[in-house]
């Protein structure tokens, strides 16, 4: 008798347990991880042009303040201004393609969405109509 409720308890537990761990686990759509991803490697990129900009500016404080001798400072602004460039360089691309793919997208969509002979000429006629009955009205 004492088994019965040991049982039932850890069947609840187990069934809750599985209740609040199923978001976490269940597949997302590819489209979702997709999106994740790209937003990731954004991520990425912005934080890798955003410290590139940053030590370029700390170089530039150094060699102001004089920690910097002039040929350390030249390799230094040169390796870290091809870093910033390339960073720049690839979310510019990313973007780019962004664009492209929200275009072809549209295209897409606009096909879809193109109105038949038959439609142009309802809306036509509709037109006349109401042009017709504004007429009447006056």
């Amino acid at each position: 008798m004492t088994l019965l409720p040991v049982l039932v308890a850890v069947l609840l537990g187990v069934l809750a347990l599985a209740l609040v761990l199923y978001p976490l686990y269940r597949h997302a759509p590819p489209e979702v991880a997709q999106q994740r991803a790209s937003a990731a490697a954004a991520t990425i990129r912005a934080e890798a042009e955003q410290s590139a900009r940053a030590a370029l500016k700390e170089v530039e404080l150094d060699y102001q303040l004089g920690n910097l001798a002039g040929p350390d400072y030249r390799a230094l602004r040169e390796r870290y201004t091809r870093r910033a460039f390339a960073a720049m360089k690839s979310r510019q691309q990313n973007e780019d393609a962004i664009d492209t793919l929200i275009e072809e997208r549209l295209r897409l969509l606009k096909e879809e969405r193109k109105p038949t002979v038959d439609e142009n000429e309802m809306m036509t006629r509709k037109r006349e109509d109401a042009t017709k009955q504004d007429d009447e009205d006056e």
